[in-house]
């Protein structure tokens, strides 16, 4: 166990000196972000013009009125709620995919194409969208049990929660690279994997998390500093926004390389061909 979690923490170093030597790669998670962004706008948007033009104008000019109309229109709210929660996630997962397809061709020594890399993952459409349905639905679930006054129930779902991104982390590298990866074979493959590769998995989902929330803290403090030596919240809030950002991104991007790079590990026996061979081997060892 010891030795996969050395070789998880190598996997996640060298996902970093790639993600820097291959910095379009960020591109796949921006887009991420912006097509989530763009689908809620839509949806809540349209869901909202919908219930004013039953409903009258009047709805929204008081909070009384407001509330009254969320109660008389619960249903719709709560499908347009899962819609949204469905929506984002699918996007997040698509996006996902052409970042893992991606990042194998750097491994395979070509340079990054988002046109590839979109097409990989719109060739796998299906299977990403079936697990973005089982994603989205498994994740309301244990949001719902999470915000109840339970506290065994939240903490049921937060230790199931943990698991759940621990045996599903490489499900959409299987989608999108495995030729022959049924809805059923996605989840065969990626919990095969799991407990073939129990260290470096618990360390891909949970290193790149680190390494955001080191860059998160970092930016905080930053921030309160500036605060402290009376600079305006002008000037400080751009580098809050773009600090948080930039931890989200590279947080995103690493944890995708290192999913690919899991599935190459697993699949073929040995470390990513972009990666450095010499740490590899001597930090690591023999599989």
């Amino acid at each position: 166990m010891l030795t996969q979690i050395k070789r998880g923490i190598g996997m996640t170093v060298d996902s970093f000196v790639v993600m820097r030597n291959n910095p379009k790669l960020l591109v796949f998670p921006v887009f991420a972000g912006l097509g989530a962004l763009g689908f809620l706008a839509l949806l809540f948007g349209s869901t909202l013009t919908g219930i004013i033009g039953v409903e009258g104008i009047e709805v929204i000019e008081t909070q009384a009125a407001l509330e009254e109309t969320a109660s008389n229109n619960t249903a719709i709210l709560l499908a347009a709620v899962f819609l949204g929660y469905l929506g984002t996630t699918f996007v997040s997962v698509f996006f996902t995919a052409a970042l893992v397809a991606e990042s194998r061709e750097v491994f395979a020594g070509n340079r990054v194409s988002l046109k590839r890399g979109i097409a990989a993952a719109w060739d796998a459409k299906y299977q990403l969208l079936a697990w973005a349905v089982i994603a989205a639905t498994v994740g309301v679930i244990i949001d719902a049990i999470e915000n109840s006054d339970s506290t065994v129930g939240q903490v049921f779902a937060w230790v199931f929660g943990v698991a759940w991104s621990v045996i599903t982390f490489l499900v959409v590298p299987v989608a999108v690279l495995d030729d022959d990866s049924s809805v059923r074979g996605m989840f065969s493959r990626s919990g095969r994997t799991f407990k073939q590769n129990i260290g470096e998995t618990v360390v891909g989902v949970f290193a790149p998390r680190v390494v955001g929330g080191v860059i998160a803290v970092l930016t905080i403090g930053a921030v309160v500093g500036l605060l402290e030596l009376g600079v305006t919240g002008l000037v400080v809030l751009p580098v809050l926004v773009v600090g948080l950002i930039a931890a989200q991104l590279l947080s995103t991007t690493i944890r995708g390389i290192v999913k690919t790079s899991l599935y190459v590990y697993a699949t073929e026996g040995r470390q990513p061909g972009a990666f450095d061979s010499g740490r590899f081997s001597s930090m690591l060892g023999n599989r």
